[in-house]
């Protein structure tokens, strides 16, 4: 307030340098940090298509082999096909591309392996108590194994094509007789074992076996050919026939 001059109301006039008279001016505040640049959305891998593509040539590869004849293909050999497809799928995902959702698929996959592996292998026995004839049409129906506790058994393989293939079937008989007839050009490797009874392999004769394996092999009347057939049989009480 210039000297001289009428004092205000109350009689206060503001000080000339509240702060000091060297006191410097307040600093500006420091200015804000830019905002971030937006991230660029992430584009897309193709690894997971690749794969799933994949998948369907892999099972159209099994299903022609299965159609073949090349070898016998269960539900089993699809599921292990897609699985192999979908590791090989996450062992590149681990360089290049990404596609995280193939682990839930190998998960289920796995699972369904698994299910079909314990399902094939109850079906690959056939065991029954009883008189009993199993006559397999098709090389899919065969069995490895074939069980019967009591009574007499006939496998009759006559309807099965074994060209160029190599097979081998087991039949236990614990009381009882057994019969097999195979087709009259297979090569046949048979290995009895007779307990209490007496072997008839293809005309020959043996008897007290009492635990003692007999191997013989029987080609037919064509000579050697026409696939292969290895039979193990086993008669704990009983007699034993093979036959064409």
């Amino acid at each position: 307030t210039p000297a001289g001059a009428p004092l205000p109301p109350g009689g206060y006039r503001p000080p000339f340098a509240p702060h000091g008279p060297y006191a410097g001016s307040r600093p500006s505040p420091a200015p804000a940090p830019p905002p971030r640049p937006p991230k660029r959305p992430k584009e897309r891998s193709a690894l997971g298509a690749i794969t799933f593509s994949l998948i369907f040539l892999a099972l159209g590869l099994v299903a022609m082999l299965d159609l073949l004849d090349v070898f016998p293909v269960g539900a089993a050999g699809y599921f292990a096909a897609v699985l192999a497809t979908i590791g090989l799928g996450l062992l590149v995902g681990t360089w290049f591309g990404r596609a995280r959702w193939l682990i839930a698929l190998g998960l289920v996959t796995a699972a369904a392996l698994g299910v079909a592996t314990v399902a094939e292998s109850y079906d690959r026995i056939r065991g029954i108590d009883g008189n009993v004839t199993w006559a397999p049409t098709d090389r899919r129906d065969l069995a490895a194994r074939y069980e019967n506790n009591l009574g007499d058994a006939v496998l009759d393989l006559r309807a099965i094509d074994f060209d160029k293939q190599d097979v081998q079937v087991t039949v236990d008989v614990n009381l009882g007789n057994a019969t097999v007839v195979v087709p009259p050009d297979v090569d046949v490797t048979t290995v009895a074992d007779v307990n209490a009874g007496e072997a008839t392999v293809f005309g020959r004769r043996t008897g007290g076996l009492n635990g003692r394996h007999w191997e013989s092999t029987d080609a037919g009347a064509d000579g050697p050919g026409g696939g292969k057939l290895r039979l193990y049989v086993h008669v704990n009480a009983g007699n034993l026939e093979v036959t064409r």
